[in-house]
């Protein structure tokens, strides 16, 4: 701590820019500047030379875990420190907060927040070598007339902060930690479960799936779930303990049931099931295929050189079907194309609630059929037992105003005030459906490749890289909305995600692999220790926080993204 007032003491009263003498860069002569304050450690970087005083601090924080062996391990050590640090820090920085004065004449800080999902972030970072948790924190060094250094009150901040985070270092409840492990590491076991027992989603009894109005809490006094005895399973772990729940079946599922009646409120838990939650969410046994995909009625969304004949056996005008594309898509086409670029990504479970699809899309009742005989539209009912049997994709519905879709269901579900009963027996009393309709066999695009943007250029790159109300990613004239990508769950995926896009759209050798292949390397690139740290137009790229996505979303963003080539029948690309 000496050494660290030493060097900033010298600045203060001088220009901002003397802090770059703060930075611990690999080239100084000089020993690094990695400073020790008790049994921590820290350090600076700098983020931007036109606003220098904003800084990247680095605090290290003693934590030995012997059995730590892999990358996978670290989450949970991550984001139980995450959970425990980060409100400390931002709260004591509310104090910080002086109305009178102007912003940057006072201490700012912030670390990344935390939220239900255990994933990787940049914010926080477990070294195996050292045995230590890596904290960074947004530092914004006290000017004196927003001009130069104010150090006394720098290292006020700065000793504040490091105070706050070693108690609550010394007083951490291990019972707290091996509960983040514990619940991990019974997640990843789930996850298996349901691959060796060919199930897509798995629901804990006792999960607790609505939230508070508003916000990710889970709701006060909501009815704890129980499963159907008919769909019970049981998951035995490791350490011996065992969970029981309902296991929904690969194939086609339904859940039905009345208004507020739970059933879109299960959807949306299962689809959040992709990512693994922290403890005591009441969806953290909420486990679900992590390739699944929530499909909807996209209206204006952009497609692009898509073969979309799975659905439409033509368009009007002679449109080649085989090589569609649109700047504005129907509810009906945008559906058909989220379907078949989530096959053609890999996903193997589709969601879909009627509520947000295209009616014309998903049914067409016997009378219908007859009424309208050269309707272009396969409807989707026709597809979703091929799409289970030839591509082994399953789809679960939710289905509250047709029973056209009970003749397709393996299970039926319904929903009766939160409470779940299988019913898959009492719809054969039915009137339903006999048979479908026979209609062609198709062949389901497998190959999904970007064409590089044409430049003499030895390189691509852009002018500016924005995100717009988390839900627009703008890269110079390129643009998409992600609105509908609902699995994109926080602003730091999002900030991910601009990253990725640059990243993809500025590889001059995109088409040389599957887009969901460039997809899968640019993520894992992304979250090594300088993937964040390497150059970008995004803006205020180091002072954002960044959270870990999937390959398939950053697929399904460039399928939406306004302005891109994908390789088809015309540029001879395969």
């Amino acid at each position: 701590m000496e050494r660290f007032k030493s060097i900033i003491s010298i600045m203060q009263g001088h220009s901002k820019s003397s802090l770059h003498l703060l930075y611990n860069t690999l080239n100084d002569t000089e020993p690094p500047k990695i400073f020790s304050y008790n049994t921590l450690h820290f350090w600076f970087a700098g983020t931007d030379y036109r606003n220098s005083e904003k800084l990247l601090l680095y605090v290290e924080i003693p934590a030995s875990f012997e059995k730590v062996k892999e990358i996978s391990d670290y989450i949970p050590i991550e984001n139980c420190f995450l959970n425990i640090l980060a409100p400390i820090i931002n709260d004591l920085s509310q104090e910080y907060v002086n109305e009178a004065k102007n912003t940057r004449e006072k201490a700012q800080f912030e670390a990344q927040k935390p939220n239900e999902l255990m994933l990787r972030r940049n914010g926080i970072h477990y070294n195996r070598e050292k045995a230590s948790v890596v904290l960074t924190i947004h530092f914004n060094v006290p000017l004196v007339n927003a001009l130069s250094v104010n150090a006394k009150a720098a290292v006020r901040a700065v000793k504040d902060i490091l105070d706050h985070i070693e108690k609550a270092a010394n007083q951490l409840d291990p019972e707290k930690l091996n509960k983040f492990i514990s619940c991990y590491h019974r997640q990843i076991q789930i996850r298996k479960f349901l691959k060796e027992n060919r199930l897509s989603a798995f629901i804990a009894n006792g999960s607790i799936l609505p939230r508070e109005t508003g916000t990710s809490q889970p709701m006060k006094k909501a009815v704890p779930f129980l499963s159907p005895e008919e769909h019970e399973v049981t998951v035995s772990f490791e350490d011996g303990t065992k969970l029981s729940g309902m296991g929904i079946r690969q194939g086609v599922t339904v859940i039905t049931g009345g208004g507020y009646s739970g059933k879109s409120t299960m959807l949306d838990a299962i689809e959040a099931g992709i990512y693994n939650h922290i403890p005591d969410d009441g969806r953290e046994y909420v486990i679900t295929d992590d390739s699944a995909v929530k499909i909807y009625a996209e209206d204006g969304r952009p497609v692009h050189n898509l073969d979309i004949s799975p659905f439409f056996k033509f368009l009007p005008q002679n449109t080649d079907i085989g090589e569609f594309s649109t700047l504005h898509a129907s509810g009906s086409v945008s559906q058909a194309a989220n379907i078949i670029e989530a096959v053609c990504a890999g996903s193997k479970l589709l969601l879909i609630d009627e509520d947000k699809s295209a009616t014309n899309f998903m049914i067409r009742d016997r009378n219908m059929r007859k009424v309208v005989k050269n309707e272009p539209i396969i409807p989707f009912t026709d597809r979703v037992r091929a799409l289970h049997k030839d591509k082994d994709v399953s789809t679960i519905l939710v289905i509250g105003g047709s029973s056209e879709y009970l003749a397709c269901a393996d299970c039926v579900i319904l929903m009766d005030n939160y409470v779940a009963k299988d019913i898959t027996a009492d719809v054969t009393s039915l009137e339903l459906p006999q048979s479908i309709p026979e209609i062609p066999e198709t062949n389901w695009p497998e190959s999904r490749r970007i064409v590089p943007k044409q430049t003499s250029q030895p390189f691509l790159f852009f002018r500016s890289i924005e995100t717009e109300n988390e839900k627009k990613i703008i890269l110079d004239d390129y643009s998409a909305d992600i609105t509908l990508l609902t699995a994109v769950m926080s602003g730091d995926q999002m900030n991910t995600l601009a990253c990725a896009m640059e990243r993809l759209l500025t590889d001059k050798g995109s088409d040389s692999e599957e887009l969901i292949k460039k997809s899968t390397a640019i993520v894992s690139e992304l979250f090594t220790e300088e993937g964040f740290r390497s150059k970008s137009l995004l803006v205020n790229t180091t002072l954002r926080w960044y959270e870990e996505i999937r390959p398939l979303d950053v697929f399904c963003c460039a399928n939406r993204m306004r302005g891109v080539l994908f390789s088809g029948k015309d540029n001879g690309l395969q």
